[in-house]
């Protein structure tokens, strides 16, 4: 029957070759099942050597800083909706993504294919893996959805034990967008936060079962990890400090470069309460939209209105001035210690993706271009020198 067993390789430090960006070495493994010299099985694995840590409110790899400049990826695909038609899809997303500049992806909105992980393993591109968020309950707006608690307590840590061996995978998000002053009753379109509730015992409650259900959940997504990677109570709204978070996050669609970069001075005053330290991070910013003509979701209404700055084909010069601008103004933010673009590609009702939904380039959109507002030298301030992209990311 089947025997739980374990060994321990102690491995010199000197000798080590640890996995990074720049050169995602990993350590092939066979292992061997025999019987009185004769192999009755054989298994090929492999395993790569990092440490991912936060110091002085910055991401360090392998005790070095690292400045994340990653690409907000929602796994869609025209021909295989919410799942990649083959695997060769997969390495192509990484592939376009670290040729447009990018370190590393949040994989937003769903537990992603395996095939997904072991690819970023051997292209050294850093992953954030997230779980996927559910609306709130509209009848009793105070309450998480029936069985929302239980499900995900359950699934975590079976996301956690599938893929916790994947080097390039550095973080947990929890959730997203999700908390008692926007999170479930934005996604049920409540909006208005704390003073939709009817009473202060309600209000109060609910903060309360928020804070509860986000500790346990990063409690026990810490105790399934056992190689301790970063953990992100919820991205872009309501950190909980009680859930002790490895980073501060923040979302914002600001179109206007110079008004965004006054939002990204405030930030660290707005980020006081609770924070002890942690790096601050940009999840999401951009979504600077452009039509030119490509391929469609299945409802095109739908398709053509989720996309903000409404440019063209013929506005090209204008989206990458835009894209640059908006990127270049969280570079010169020293507070920040890296961001994630949305997005990668148009997707079924988003028209705000550097590239169409069949993932080629949009009319206007020079690629050269995109790969130096995202992989160029980092010069400004405290950001100088630190490492911040892939091998492919300034070629």
């Amino acid at each position: 029957g089947p025997s739980a067993a374990g060994l321990t390789l102690n491995v010199p430090a000197s000798a080590t070759r640890m996995w990074t960006p720049e050169d995602p070495h990993l350590y092939g493994i066979r292992y061997r099942l025999c019987c009185k010299g004769e192999v009755l099985d054989e298994a090929l694995s492999y395993v790569g050597l990092r440490t991912v840590t936060c110091e002085q409110d910055q991401v360090f790899l392998n005790g070095q800083p690292i400045y994340l400049r990653m690409v907000l990826d929602q796994g869609y695909y025209p021909d295989g909706l919410w799942t990649a038609p083959r695997k060769e899809s997969l390495w192509r997303d990484i592939d376009l993504a670290m040729r447009l500049g990018f370190n590393g992806a949040r994989l937003h909105q769903k537990v992603f294919e395996p095939w997904y992980f072991h690819y970023a393993d051997l292209m050294g591109f850093l992953v954030v893996a997230e779980y996927p968020d559910w609306p709130g309950d509209k009848t009793r707006r105070w309450k998480l959805p029936e069985g929302y608690v239980r499900l995900v307590q359950e699934e975590w840590p079976r996301v956690v034990e599938a893929l916790h061996n994947h080097p390039s995978l550095i973080m947990w998000t929890l959730l997203n967008e999700m908390g008692p002053s926007g999170g479930w009753e934005h996604n049920c379109g409540m909006g208005g936060g704390f003073r939709n509730y009817a009473d202060a015992a309600t209000r109060r409650r609910c903060i309360q079962e928020h804070q509860d259900f986000v500790k346990a959940l990063c409690g026990a997504v810490r105790k399934a990890d056992l190689q301790r990677r970063l953990v992100h109570d919820v991205s872009g709204w309501i950190h909980v400090p009680s859930a002790r978070p490895d980073v501060w996050s923040f979302h914002d669609y600001t179109q206007d470069a110079g008004r965004f970069e006054k939002v990204l001075a405030d930030l660290p005053a707005r980020h006081v309460e609770g924070r002890k330290g942690q790096p601050l991070l940009v999840t999401e910013y951009g979504g600077v939209g452009m039509e030119d003509g490509g391929p469609c979701g299945r409802n095109p209404k739908s398709f053509l209105a989720g996309y903000r700055g409404g440019f063209t084909a013929s506005q090209g010069a204008e989206v990458l001035n835009k894209v640059a601008a908006l990127t270049s103004a969280i570079y010169r933010t020293g507070e920040v210690a890296g961001f994630c673009y949305t997005q990668l590609y148009d997707i079924e009702w988003e028209k705000n993706g550097l590239l169409r939904y069949d993932r080629r380039p949009k009319r206007g959109l020079s690629l050269a271009a995109l790969r130096r507002t995202f992989g160029g030298e980092l010069q400004a301030g405290r950001w100088a020198g630190v490492s911040a992209a892939g091998r492919w990311a300034a070629q």
